[in-house]
């Protein structure tokens, strides 16, 4: 079947024209104030192979909700350059002005991005197999690099978040490092855990150059950053913290072991130390909601480690909300969309799928009442692959068009 393109005149998002182009089946009602397209990113199927956790080619789809309809879309990576809105690794065609790194120019691993919404710009870290530097790249609202500053870092440690506070980019320096041996005989994943490595956590000035301030803390592997923010003297970190990752001796080589939880270390400047705590029980995919980001938060979004509920944290009410979902059903990344103004005011949206029977819906939930009955739920034709990351992109930004 030829596919046509199709530009949504509204998100500038590409979509390949199906049978499935028609309105999707709806139980309830979705709120017209839900404009915009969930977006599935991940690797393109039948592209070529590339290490974990590094920049390529990657394939996208999603869905399109806007006017109390909900529609399927498809698009092609290279049809919005590297946006980070919906970019899995938001510079992934960031080539570094001094050249490719000594393994290649596929070799480099980019954190996912965090955004300053206030000054419309992404942050995120890209290191090097081979070269003693990380970078700090600042992405402007076009996806285009506009700004790039390397600071020392050896090992090429995989580094899958950053934190943003007013004052800092906050990175994780963890015991997760790339093993040359690795690459060069096809292994999944060229990084390993290494046992003998500091686990630290960077404070990188925003402003003004220089290098991080280190602070060391326990041997751990994060996945997610939640949120970070300045607090006087002291910075305060919430991300999803994991006994360890990519370790040889078990059996679960190119992931995470341990159950996942959100940890809060606090960053006294001053002292140069970290205090640790456990926030949360199991919990992975974690977020705030975005608009707290370099700002005390107070709730937490995620799901349970084996995606079979959906999970909300008051920290301050001391207080959890829990979806379970049906048997057979496993839940994705929970994305938060504002609605008000309030922190928490917004929408859960999160895609599940049963693969027995072979069905997939998308799930709109109040993000206050999670185990409230849903606002919507959008009906799938498709179970989409595989996503290594979910992102929503309002309709209002007008930011991922075709240049």
């Amino acid at each position: 079947m030829t596919v046509a393109e199709h530009i949504d005149p509204a998100t500038g998002l590409a979509s390949g024209r199906t049978p499935h182009d028609g309105p999707l089946r709806v139980d309830g009602l979705l709120p017209l104030g839900l404009d915009g397209v969930l977006v599935l990113t991940g690797p393109r199927p039948g592209g070529p192979a590339r290490p974990y956790g590094s920049a390529g080619p990657s394939s996208l789809s999603g869905v399109r909700l806007g006017g109390g309809t909900a529609r399927w879309h498809r698009a092609a990576a290279e049809k919005l350059d590297g946006h980070p809105l919906v970019q899995a690794r938001g510079s992934a065609l960031w080539s570094r002005p001094a050249g490719p790194s000594p393994d290649g120019p596929c070799a480099a691993s980019v954190a996912l991005p965090v955004q300053d919404r206030a000054a419309g710009e992404w942050h995120t870290v890209a290191t090097y197999p081979g070269l003693d530097l990380a970078e700090h790249l600042v992405i402007g609202p076009d996806g285009g690099v506009r700004d790039w500053r390397p600071f020392a870092l050896d090992g090429a440690p995989l580094m899958q978040a950053v934190a943003l506070t007013e004052r800092f980019v906050v990175v994780f320096d963890l015991p997760v490092t790339y093993r040359r041996a690795a690459a060069m005989v096809g292994a999944a994943s060229p990084y390993r855990w290494q046992r003998d490595r500091p686990a630290r956590i960077g404070l990188l000035p925003r402003h003004g150059g220089g290098e991080p301030q280190w602070f060391p803390i326990a041997p751990c592997f994060v996945s997610h950053a939640v949120n970070a923010y300045d607090d006087g003297g002291s910075v305060v970190v919430d991300a999803v913290r994991h006994d360890r990752a990519f370790d040889a001796s078990t059996r679960d080589r190119d992931g995470a072991t341990g159950s996942p939880r959100v940890h809060r270390w606090t960053l006294d400047i001053a002292g140069g130390t970290a205090r640790e705590r456990e926030l949360t029980g199991p919990l992975d995919l974690a977020s705030a909601d975005p608009r707290r980001t370099g700002l005390r938060h107070q709730l937490i979004f995620g799901r349970d480690p084996g995606g079979r509920a959906l999970i909300g944290h008051d920290l301050a009410a001391e207080s959890t909300q829990v979806r379970e979902l049906g048997p057979g059903w496993r839940a994705g990344r929970p994305v938060f969309v504002p609605r008000g103004v309030a922190e928490g005011d917004g929408w859960i949206v999160a895609l599940a799928t049963n693969a027995a029977l072979g069905m997939s819906e998308l799930l709109v939930l109040d993000a206050m009442n999670l185990a409230g009955r849903p606002q919507a739920v959008v009906h799938l034709p498709v179970i989409p692959p595989a996503a290594q990351h979910t992102t929503w992109v309002p309709a209002s930004t007008g930011h991922a068009r075709h240049r």
